[in-house]
């Protein structure tokens, strides 16, 4: 005769696991629908700036998913996004879509370690602030040394590349164009993700 203190171990180890499958499976199905919003949302864009730069809210989603689910959850969706992008609707041969995902990733892991980890109240000024600072520096360093060597190879020249940037006199050459036209974009771009990041976070949390 089995023991009830056997008995009751075997039930509550079954329960666990039983717990632990369920909880997977609404991850990776919760990680699935944000990445599938995140699309959708790339794909409504503001009008250009400086010719390839854009406005979205297609990182939403992933901050969402990486403060519920951890930084995993957040590079899952700009992958997922960012592959589906390219493979349906690029406009850059790919080249946009993966400069999207390490620039968005660089801000989406870091904010997501400091807000899970932080309990102040200034927890998320001090998340998006860092992770606009990263974001920016990783946005720099991959627009100098990838994407834009990248841009002039496909479009014919840095020149072509630079044309699209003539409404900012002071932009001459590759620095000057990351430095005055890219660098003040990432940095509005990521207190404009921190805002609408904030907010949409503390509407959804209860809800996830």
């Amino acid at each position: 005769m089995m023991e009830t203190g056997k008995f009751e171990t075997k039930v509550n180890n079954k329960t666990t696991r039983t717990q632990g499958r369920a909880f997977s499976t609404k991850t990776m199905v919760t990680v699935s629908l944000l990445a599938g919003l995140s699309y959708v949302l790339m794909l409504l864009e503001s009008p250009p700036f400086i010719g390839f730069l854009r406005l979205e809210f297609s990182d939403i989603p992933a901050i969402i998913g990486a403060f519920q689910f951890g930084p995993m959850a957040g590079i899952a969706i700009e992958f997922i996004k960012n592959l589906i992008k390219a493979m349906t609707a690029t406009k850059t041969a790919g080249i946009g879509e993966f400069a999207n995902f390490i620039v968005s990733v660089a801000y989406v892991v870091p904010a997501a370690i400091i807000y899970r980890k932080m309990k102040n109240k200034y927890k998320s000024l001090i998340t998006f602030s860092v992770a606009t600072i990263v974001m920016t520096i990783a946005g720099f360093l991959m627009n100098y040394f990838v994407t834009i060597p990248m841009y002039a190879s496909l479009y014919g020249g840095m020149e072509n590349v630079l044309a699209a940037a003539t409404a900012i006199p002071a932009i001459q050459d590759k620095f000057t164009l990351i430095l005055y036209g890219i660098t003040p974009f990432n940095i509005v771009k990521g207190i404009f993700l921190g805002f609408v990041g904030h907010y949409t976070y503390k509407l959804l949390k209860n809800r996830l």
